[in-house]
């Protein structure tokens, strides 16, 4: 069952993609992803959610969070601004000139070969290559401010 995001007061379902497909423009939606290659050139302002081996190329922007399970694989050129939830069979790769800004729960693998700012937890592997590095916060009165 697909998700939902909230737009402009109103739930609005996910969009599902079950064949190979760029996304370019602003969508203000989120996606279930399943089976497929999608490359992001634009930007996406909602959630989303990858199964059946999905693999998703953002070259541009994701302003949302990303579920990746069931052996998906995404590879970040561009920015990914929202929370990731990575499963024990999937993977994250930051590459060079690529980041994410929110926090990352893993299960599974992020290699880190571009940037990384937010906060970290679970029991998969982390490992930074090349010119990769993780952002430290500035915090001030308990709150953490990542400047990029």
């Amino acid at each position: 069952m697909a998700g939902y995001s909230i737009v402009n007061g109103r739930k609005v379902p996910f969009t599902v993609i079950t064949s190979d497909q760029s996304l370019d423009g602003v969508h203000k939606t989120g996606f279930e992803i399943v089976g497929c290659t999608v490359v992001i050139n634009g930007t996406i302002q909602g959630s989303i959610s990858m199964t059946n081996g999905a693999t998703v190329i953002i070259n541009g922007v994701n302003q949302g969070s990303v579920s990746v399970s069931g052996g998906g694989r995404v590879t970040i050129f561009g920015a990914s601004q929202g929370s990731f939830s990575i499963s024990r069979d999937s993977a994250v790769l930051i590459e060079r000139g690529g980041r994410i800004a929110g926090s990352v729960h893993n299960d599974g693998a992020l290699i880190i070969r571009g940037g990384f700012g937010g906060s970290y937890c679970g029991a998969g592997k982390r490992a930074i290559e090349g010119d990769g590095y993780i952002l430290q916060p500035r915090i001030e009165n308990g709150v953490n401010y990542y400047e990029w």
